[in-house]
């Protein structure tokens, strides 16, 4: 292969990489979710820019605020959480659209998450 080639092939992959990166937002969204046993909720979900590369959430269901510290990887969202006492960690891929989709554990089973931007 051609040094011109794949100095193309290498520009095109840079240029597709960061898609998902581009995508993640700050801001609030609007959270569709499903606990682990079924039931679902919906609330807001605000996700701010922390320090060094951390990311702060903020989830408001019912009458509960859940504080979360979240970091991005290979275009992945993760983040830590605490709710009713005990650990909880989440993730969530980019969406083409910019909404974020995932799922979440305190350690009682799976349960999933839609945020669309608002």
């Amino acid at each position: 292969m051609s040094l011109r080639r794949v100095l193309l092939l290498a520009l095109g992959l840079l240029a597709i990489a960061p898609a998902a990166f581009a995508q993640l937002r700050e801001g609030r969204y609007a959270v569709e979710g499903q606990n682990p046993d079924g039931t679902p909720y919906e609330g807001e979900f605000e996700l701010r820019e922390g320090p060094n590369g951390a990311w702060l959430a903020r989830w408001l269901v019912g009458n509960a605020q859940i504080i979360g510290l979240g970091l991005i990887q290979s275009g992945m969202l993760a983040i830590s959480f605490v709710v009713d006492n005990r650990p909880g960690v989440a993730i969530y891929g980019v969406e083409p659209d910019g909404s974020l989709r995932g799922t979440w554990t305190t350690g009682g089973g799976l349960g999933t998450e839609t945020f669309k931007p608002q």
